[in-house]
């Protein structure tokens, strides 16, 4: 659907075309953006909905970008062997740690490791469990548990438009296809930011300015 939208208004407007591989590469892109100007928005409003007070219309804002962040919210099972575990491979960021069901995994610096485990009241226990990442690996103390659970923000997937080609023509083949994961709420906007970089690639301003002002009045809407 965002793929022909983007055509119509290229179209429309007579701005060039855009072919099934560059909308890939520039709505994975768009997608990603978006993505992390989420976490930006949410931290925003919250800090914003703190200073106001918690009756301010800010709380529901930080709410409605909260709902856009939670599309990506997933949970996995670590298995750990001598206290070592692969990451998820689409984990972005980590909400919570947990083992036996209800019990909270703390996170720290590997720095301080050595400073908990220099008395017998701070070490990690099965209690009291501690973690840190390192490269693409979760280590947890102690190295005796056997697995957690991890709740977690996933890396949006790549969106692809897939299809076949015969003739210079491009039909849609749902098969190799993968849908954009944004919430519903961003279409507008995902469908602006491609334009923006369809622009460069086209090398049209005009596109690049119109789908700047578009993403300005958003902004100045948001904000107001």
């Amino acid at each position: 659907k965002v793929y022909r939208v983007v055509l119509a208004i290229l179209n429309k407007e007579q701005r060039g075309y855009l072919t099934p591989d560059q909308f890939n590469r520039l709505g994975r892109q768009a997608q990603l953006d978006l993505f992390e100007k989420s976490f930006y928005d949410y931290n925003r409003a919250v800090i914003k909905g703190d200073r106001v007070g918690s009756s301010s219309e800010y709380g529901d804002i930080a709410g409605h970008i909260q709902e856009k962040i939670d599309v990506f919210a997933k949970s996995a099972t670590l298995t750990f062997t001598t206290g070592v575990a692969a990451e998820p491979a689409d984990l972005y960021r980590t909400i919570l740690l947990t083992i036996n069901g209800d019990t909270e995994v703390e996170l720290v610096k590997k720095t301080e490791l050595a400073y908990l485990n220099s008395s017998k009241l701070t070490a990690p226990t099965a209690q009291y469990p501690v973690y840190y990442s390192e490269g693409e690996n979760i280590k947890i103390f102690p190295i005796s548990i056997a697995s957690a659970n991890i709740d977690y923000i996933k890396s949006p997937a790549d969106p692809i438009w897939g299809y076949t080609s015969s003739g210079g023509a491009y039909t849609y083949s749902a098969g190799s296809s993968t849908d954009f994961e944004l919430h519903p709420s961003e279409e507008t906007l995902l469908v602006t930011k491609i334009l923006a970089y369809a622009g460069v690639v086209l090398k049209d301003p005009t596109v690049i300015q119109v789908a700047a002002q578009e993403e300005a009045n958003k902004f100045t809407k948001e904000n107001s």
